[in-house]
């Protein structure tokens, strides 16, 4: 029978304790030698882990705070210049400069307030600063947060149509029938005139000044000066509106405007033929001075 060996322990070994990091203070040459220690380490090492750690809570973190974001953003912002300071510190101009802690807080800052403006417009940060510095020159508008206006209690507009535009519409639809009426136009005549007037469509060419006045003579068999000066008169120009802008601002005071009639006048009369108005002036003025002729 074979006579068990006794069974040999070996000597347990104790595990080894990584030393303790340095201490990291606000001193360039604490920093310098943190870096000099994670070149050895690499960043997962212990030296690396506290410094990290250290600028999160101590530099950006507070610096996200401080620029007045809270929640989901400040969170986004933290880590964002957390990132960005990493990167700085993997740079080796950051060993040679004489101030590298303000280095990196700027860096840090740079980084928060460029989240900022990217949520602000919606896109990347670099285009965002550009946006951000058209604004303050005013040549782009501030995006105007939904989320705001309905705090501010705002409500979304209506997807019904105003009834009091429709009524508005008719109105100054009616006034330029009865301004075109009471220069001579049939009242059948004007209708028509009205309703094509406001179907024409902007020109395609924009040296163009005066909106589809041929297509209105094709439409409406008018000769051309005539419908030139109707969709002058009632349409307007770009520098000078016409009768229907300006009963749409205006309201019915447009019709009591000399230049408005003047022109409404002047769509029935053909260039180069005085009117009946003339004419008859004239004939007054011929009777006058020759008395014996108008007897005749």
């Amino acid at each position: 029978m074979r006579t068990p060996r006794p069974a040999t322990h070996e000597p347990t070994r104790e595990p080894r304790c990584r030393p303790d990091p340095a201490p990291i203070t606000h001193t360039r040459q604490s920093l310098l030698n943190a870096l000099e220690t994670i070149d050895s380490e690499g960043w997962d090492g212990p030296t690396g882990t506290t410094l990290l750690q250290s600028l999160r809570t101590e530099m950006v973190r507070p610096l996200a705070i401080a620029t007045g974001l809270r929640g989901a953003a400040a969170s986004q912002a933290e880590a964002t210049a957390w990132e960005a300071v990493w990167l700085a510190m993997t740079k080796p101009s950051l060993r040679t400069t004489r101030s590298p802690w303000g280095v990196l807080w700027q860096v840090a800052r740079r980084a928060v307030l460029g989240e900022i403006v990217a949520a602000q417009f919606s896109t990347a940060d670099r285009r965002g600063w550009d946006l951000a510095k058209a604004a303050r020159h005013g040549k782009v508008q501030m995006p105007i947060s939904l989320d705001a206006l309905a705090a501010a209690s705002w409500e979304p507009s209506s997807a019904e149509p105003d009834p009091t535009l429709s009524v508005v519409w008719h109105d100054v639809l009616a006034h330029a029938r009865d301004a075109l009426i009471a220069v001579g136009w049939q009242p059948a005549t004007a209708r028509r005139i009205v309703t094509a007037v406001v179907d024409l469509q902007p020109p395609p060419d924009p040296r163009s000044t005066i909106v589809g006045w041929r297509l209105l003579a094709t439409e409406l068999d008018l000769p051309a000066w005539q419908a030139r000066r109707l969709a002058l008169a009632l349409r307007g120009t770009a520098t000078s509106p016409g009768l229907l802008p300006r009963l749409i601002s205006s309201g019915r005071d447009a019709l009591d405007d000399t230049d408005a009639r003047l022109a409404l006048a002047a769509t029935r009369h053909r260039p180069g033929r005085r009117s009946s108005t003339s004419q008859a002036r004239d004939s007054v003025t011929e009777s006058t001075r020759y008395p014996q002729a108008a007897a005749n």
